[in-house]
């Protein structure tokens, strides 16, 4: 399979590395990269990228079978509506930065017949999949998380702390809880733009409690479940996982390793998605839901107008 990276920051390069790894293992033929920084191009290269381009409709010619588009959020949208009509897609979270936008690319592919998947690589991190594994079809009665740390780049570049962060925990919630309506009983947003948020959410009868800021010198990505019975705590940032004070065994893996090649077999037609733009979009939803003051988001009208 022949992949395009869009976008060689710090993420891109992170891609440009797992694809390095996923090529040796037969994965991927060969990798292009997309930059208008002629500086970042050379990086690529050196993290393997086979071409590089400064113009993305360059690249298009080579035809290549998936984009990943890393560029800033502002600019998803933008980029997403050009490569969709060339090739499926993969869109680093938040899939755009609006939900209006995101729901046009929706529409777009859907018309295309274009595969699009968003980049939450928190549901390929080891300790959150040992912890769907351990509460099963149980449904929790209070769900916690905290994801906090210093910035690093321009706030401008991420939209949000909820944009940046915190729609990451949203995304895990709601996989881990299969409701869709989605109750904001209370929120505190501090910053323009919001650089610290605490919300108090109600998925059907659980309680979800999200605190997610940039204003702290320690990292944090930590995801708590009680259940009536058991109580985990998920290190996401240490990929290490908690039952009722004991420390379970986890199988370490790459995680975005682990995205990147779901999101290769389920073109190929061998897996089944576990995160695709219909997750993304109901992930960007409450999000936008939480800013804008509603009271409640009700996920499937989001989808269902369409």
């Amino acid at each position: 399979m022949d992949i395009l990276v869009v976008g060689v920051g710090s993420m891109g390069r992170n891609h440009l590395r797992a694809l390095g790894q996923l090529r040796s293992d037969g994965y991927v033929s060969r990798i292009y990269a997309v930059d208008v920084d002629k500086e970042k191009l050379l990086v690529a290269k050196e993290y393997g990228a086979d071409m590089v381009f400064t113009d993305v409709n360059e690249a298009i010619k080579y035809r290549p079978d998936l984009g990943i588009i890393a560029v800033p959020t502002s600019l998803h949208y933008r980029v997403a509506k050009d490569l969709v009509r060339y090739m499926d897609l993969l869109i680093e979270k938040p899939i755009t930065e609006k939900l209006s936008e995101a729901l046009d690319l929706y529409r777009e592919a859907r018309a295309l017949g274009r595969r699009v998947f968003v980049g939450h690589v928190e549901r390929f991190n080891p300790a959150y999949r040992a912890l769907l594994t351990e509460v099963a079809n149980e449904v929790p009665v209070y769900m916690e998380s905290i994801r906090v740390g210093p910035l690093r780049g321009n706030p401008q570049s991420y939209g949000n702390v909820l944009l940046d962060l915190g729609i990451h925990d949203i995304d895990l919630a709601l996989g881990l809880v299969h409701e869709r309506k989605v109750k904001v009983v209370g929120r505190i947003l501090i910053g323009d733009p919001i650089n610290s948020a605490w919300v108090m959410m109600r998925l059907g009868d659980v309680t979800y409690t999200l605190h997610a800021s940039w204003n702290y010198e320690v990292r944090v990505r930590r995801l708590t479940v009680m259940l009536r019975d058991r109580y985990y705590e998920a290190d996401l940032l240490n990929k290490a996982l908690v039952r009722n004070g004991e420390r379970l065994a986890v199988e370490i893996t790459d995680q975005l390793v682990q995205e990147l090649t779901h999101v290769i077999r389920v073109l190929r037609g061998v897996e089944k998605p576990i995160i695709d733009i219909e997750d993304g979009i109901r992930a960007l939803a409450v999000v936008e839901g939480i800013i804008s003051g509603r009271e409640e988001v009700d996920l499937d009208k989001v989808l269902g107008s369409l």
